[in-house]
Parts: C-alpha cells; sequence; structure tokens
C-alpha cells in the first residue's frame, strides 16, 4: 500500500471515529439536558467539585488508553464550559417559564 492510499483509509478511519464520538456526545448532552431538570440553581449547575472529579478521572481513562491525558483535559474542559452554558440557558428558560406562569392570573391565558 502506498503512502496516499494509506493516509486515504486513515482518513476514511477518522470519519468514522467522528460519527462515533458525535453520537455519543449527543448522548451525553441528553443526560445533562435531562440532569438539569434537577437543577435549581447556578452553584448546583456549575458544580465545580464534581468538575474536577470528571477532569481527573478523564484524565486517568486518557493515561489508561495510552492517549496524552493533555489532550482529553483539554477537549473535557471545552465540553464541561458549553454544556454548562447550556445548562444555564435552560435554567434560565425555565425560571422565566416559572415567572410567567405566576403573573397569569387563574384562568387566564388558558385558549
Amino acid at each position: 500500500m502506498t503512502g496516499p492510499e494509506r493516509i486515504d483509509e486513515l482518513r476514511v478511519s477518522i470519519d468514522a471515529l467522528d460519527r462515533q464520538i458525535i453520537t455519543l456526545l449527543a448522548q451525553r448532552t441528553s443526560v445533562v439536558r435531562e440532569l438539569t431538570e434537577f437543577k435549581n440553581d447556578e452553584e448546583t449547575v456549575r458544580s465545580p467539585g464534581r468538575v474536577a472529579h470528571v477532569i481527573e478521572k478523564v484524565r486517568r481513562l486518557a493515561v489508561e488508553e495510552g492517549m496524552p491525558p493533555g489532550i482529553a483535559e483539554s477537549v473535557y474542559r471545552t465540553l464541561i464550559t458549553e454544556l454548562t452554558d447550556l445548562q444555564m440557558e435552560l435554567l434560565a428558560e425555565r425560571r422565566a417559564a416559572a415567572a410567567r406562569r405566576e403573573k397569569t392570573p387563574a384562568g387566564e391565558g388558558a385558549a
């Protein structure tokens, strides 16, 4: 097999792995969305202790898999930041909906 052929083959493998990674990230996001339903304040969403635990865990898993732990940490820090932002948005939407319900007198607003 020539170098260019092998490069093409490896790129196909990377594309397949990317699909699997995105599928797993989508599943993780779905779980985070559901988890957010049980959180009621910013402190619970941000959970610095939980973040530290997750980072420690993924660094350890990376080493076990023969991967540089800094890559896993960087990826997860970005993932955690983005999912925390999503959770804060969901929490704000839930609070806004609750405030609207409180402002609507009983019997009004129903169609």
